[in-house]
């Protein structure tokens, strides 16, 4: 069967599938056709079920056992999500951070993600001008750009700025000359900084109350008090649900025992719930996937003799958790596939002389990759553009230029924090 795949900026790729094949297998064709094959673990894929409900499609259980698409010739559509949401300096592939651009945008138009304050949202505005419009052109300004991004929402109490346009142009004029890959960066390296950034919503059926599960946490909202608690991981003692009613026993900020129990709109939800704390612990918290979560499934009638005899089998499996691998394994395994590949292409070039296109001997293919190799170790690290000339200290990482230098505050590969960037002379190529 043909799945039609909606990105975030509502461009839909075609896959054909088996619906006997696992949601894993439709994943990877999509990463793989995206170039992003190495992190398709930040991902995960969507659908509507019956009731309109969006719920995660669970990667581990064939399509057909979640989907309802018996019967029915048309193809099956599904949505390619951001579902673990990173800091971009852990994103080693340009594809990746623009997919996580993507879902930004579309995030903080929609008003899924609250900037911090206005002066935030006027350069999350102008930084998204940027990518898709790159300098400011004051004979076409991007005014209807302008328009649908200044719908983005600020967080804090005070009233829109009566002068929010004059402002968003002006942080657009100080981006000039930036890249638009650049501009992707430093929207991602804003929006890492919220307090909401990476939060799945629940909703409460009162609909005054709503919860958010991120890396950090849980953050119950108060929409009538305007009044936010976070329950960090490590105060978490159980969390469980039941129908449509989930229960979540922690320690309060008085370290005494307390009791979460709120009724969702649905059993879906409510187990969407349970699942989404779990994953995100595990992938934020934790460093490898534990077997209890791994291995943890329930059985339905069909399957429930198969399952007691044998362990192993996949029939009336219905796995609850969805996760293969936490933050720190996505990273490293990432690193070291897109190492791998590279030494896979370097061989098969010295194998195969001609196939650089000189016809040589293989010496001039070497020579390029060798100058190629020392440009880009001397070229900042997080436009990808500018030589490397700052020196961060007390850390001592060199890893960026002058102009990323003066824009963040902690070292991206140590994560100290920096007290003084100092300049830094260079050799001239």
């Amino acid at each position: 069967m043909w799945c039609l795949i909606s990105q975030a900026n509502s461009v839909v790729l075609e896959v054909r599938v088996d619906l006997k094949s696992i949601g894993q297998e439709c994943l990877e064709k999509i990463c793989n056709n995206l170039g992003i094959a190495n992190e398709s673990d930040y991902f995960g894929l969507k659908y509507e079920n019956a009731k309109g409900e969006e719920l995660w499609l669970n990667l581990r259980n064939p399509i057909d056992r979640q989907v309802n698409c018996h019967g029915h010739t048309s193809p099956l559509r599904l949505a390619l999500r951001v579902k673990f949401w990173v800091p971009p300096h852990l994103l080693l592939q340009e594809n990746t951070r623009h997919q996580f651009f993507l879902h930004a945008k579309s995030d903080l138009i929609e008003k899924r993600l609250l900037t911090n304050d206005w002066d935030s949202a006027c350069r999350v505005v102008a930084l998204i001008a940027q990518a898709d419009s790159e300098d400011y052109d004051s004979l076409h300004p991007p005014h209807s750009l302008y328009e649908q991004a200044s719908t983005v929402s600020s967080d804090c109490q005070t009233p829109k700025p009566t002068d929010l346009l004059q402002r968003i142009i002006g942080e657009h004029k100080k981006l000039k000359g930036m890249k638009r890959s650049t501009a992707e960066y430093w929207l991602l390296k804003e929006i890492s900084d919220f307090e909401s950034f990476g939060e799945e919503l629940f909703t409460k059926t009162t609909a005054n109350i709503y919860l958010g599960v991120g890396p950090h946490g849980i953050t119950i909202y108060d929409k009538s008090s305007l009044e936010k608690e976070l329950i960090s991981f490590t105060n978490i003692v159980s969390a469980s649900s039941h129908r449509r009613t989930f229960k979540l026993e922690y320690f309060s900020c008085g370290n005494k025992e307390a009791l979460l129990e709120v009724k969702l709109d649905s059993s879906h939800n409510a187990s969407s719930l349970y699942r989404a704390i779990t994953e995100k612990h595990a992938f934020y918290s934790c460093e490898t996937v534990r077997s209890a979560v791994t291995a943890q499934f329930i059985r339905d009638l069909k399957g429930t003799i198969v399952s007691i005899f044998n362990e192993d089998s996949t029939l009336g499996k219905k796995y609850v958790f969805d996760i293969r691998r936490t933050c720190r394994e996505v990273y490293d395994n990432a690193r070291r596939a897109i190492y791998q590949e590279s030494q896979a292409r370097l061989a098969l070039e010295a194998e195969n002389p001609r196939l650089c296109g000189y016809g040589c001997d293989g010496e001039h293919c070497k020579d390029s990759e060798k100058l190629n190799r020392i440009i880009e170790a001397l070229t900042c690290k997080i436009c990808m553009d500018n030589r490397l000339d700052s020196v961060f200290m007390p850390c001592a990482h060199v890893v960026a230029c002058s102009t990323c230098a003066a824009r963040i505050e902690r070292c991206p590969l140590c994560r100290s924090e920096i007290t003084e960037s100092r300049k830094l002379y260079m050799p001239s190529w």
